[in-house]
């Protein structure tokens, strides 16, 4: 019987919205040396392997692909089904750490025998009392700032750390967005063809971001009033729908946009002149989020906050602290200078071939499951 590998996580079906989510699915479909088994609910779309990988076997663990966060009983029903049904060799854990999770899976694992392996899918509020939240053989942390606080949260704590590596997060072969799918998204969001536009892809409520943001607008509406600014932004909390409707009352409709849940993000981002993410809290994001991952498979130049686990991106445009004017410095010179910002999106897409490939990453992880298999 060959090894395999048990996928735990959020029901791995669509809308692909959710970091922990692309992670699975990229992985899995990516890998050519043991069998991939992902959680899913019953009439799911198969997850299709790439070329020369391993099929990719779904398995009714949920019974519908839930909300952002699992409700408690899809929670005991995935459990169930690892206690009485997984034959895989290695489980791979994919989620935010809390207390309630981790002791379930560290009592399921001691209980089946199996070794985890377990990836940070997002950092947590606070990595005090590491010990309720790390349980695997492997910790996975996608950056190396959230690998440090962890080895920080056990030394402060005179805990010995469990093995710790550090792997980035994938991003998927992207098909580039035809002219036409960019014309369309800038008619929906009501944008001019021409219009130069930013793209800020963060949440309204829970960082900085959309502060700081909001006053990138006001400043560059002075130099550059054709500049557009879009808010495409997610809902995590009732406050995002206030927020939206406040910022949208302090700025000049003609310089912004607030569209929700775009459907269309990926023609969105390719058409932008800039993604800026001047954010400082990433609650409930992966370490480096996939969509400014996509951003620079696109060609988008992207400009991020240099601090926290975004220090871990390897190209782009770092900024580091959230004043106002770096911020409106960097954006006037990708404006001003056409040919930086060739060169700018020319590194992010060598970067993204060189740490990001879902292959690579793939290979990264199938080494730590023989690894264990064994």
């Amino acid at each position: 019987m060959n090894p395999s590998v048990l996928f735990v996580s959020k029901p791995i079906a669509p809308p692909f919205h959710d970091g922990s989510k692309c992670l699975v699915r990229d992985v899995a479909r990516n890998l050519t040396r043991l069998d991939p088994v992902v959680m899913s609910t019953p009439g799911a779309p198969p997850v299709l392997a790439a070329p020369g990988a391993r099929s990719v076997r779904l398995v009714p663990a949920y019974g519908t692909p839930g909300a952002f966060t699992p409700a408690l009983s899809a929670n005991l029903r995935a459990a169930a089904w690892l206690l009485v049904r997984s034959r895989a060799s290695v489980w791979h854990f994919v989620f935010a750490p809390n207390p309630r999770t981790s002791a379930a899976g560290r009592a399921l694992s001691r209980l089946r025998g199996t070794p985890v392996v377990q990836t940070v899918a997002s950092p947590p509020r606070s990595f005090e009392r590491p010990e309720r939240l790390f349980f695997g053989d492997v910790v996975v942390a996608q950056s190396n700032w959230t690998r440090r606080a962890i080895e920080q949260s056990y030394e402060r704590a005179s805990l010995r750390a469990p093995r710790l590596v550090t792997i980035p997060p994938p991003v998927p072969e992207l098909a580039a967005p035809s002219p036409n799918e960019i014309a369309a998204a800038r008619a929906r969001l009501e944008l001019a063809p021409g219009t130069r536009y930013l793209v800020y892809p963060g949440d309204l409520e829970t960082s900085s971001g959309a502060e700081v943001s909001a006053g990138l607008v006001e400043q560059l509406a002075q130099c550059a009033p054709d500049l557009v600014t879009v808010f495409a932004y997610r809902r995590k909390t009732a406050q995002a729908a206030q927020m939206a409707e406040r910022l949208s009352a302090r700025l000049p409709r003609a310089q912004t946009r607030f569209a929700e849940d775009v459907p269309d993000i990926l023609a969105v981002l390719a058409g932008a002149a800039a993604v800026i993410f001047p954010v400082d809290d990433l609650w409930g994001k992966v370490d480096l989020p996939i969509v400014l991952l996509e951003a620079m498979a696109l060609g988008a130049p992207v400009i991020a906050l240099d601090q926290g686990p975004l220090s871990d991106l390897c190209a782009g445009i770092k900024v580091p602290s959230l004043d106002l004017a770096p911020w409106r410095r960097e954006v006037e010179a990708l404006l001003a200078e056409p040919r930086r910002a060739q060169i700018v999106a020319a590194r992010q897409r060598e970067a993204l071939d060189a740490r990001h490939r879902s292959s690579i990453v793939a290979r990264a992880y199938e080494d730590l499951y023989l690894e264990l298999a064994r």
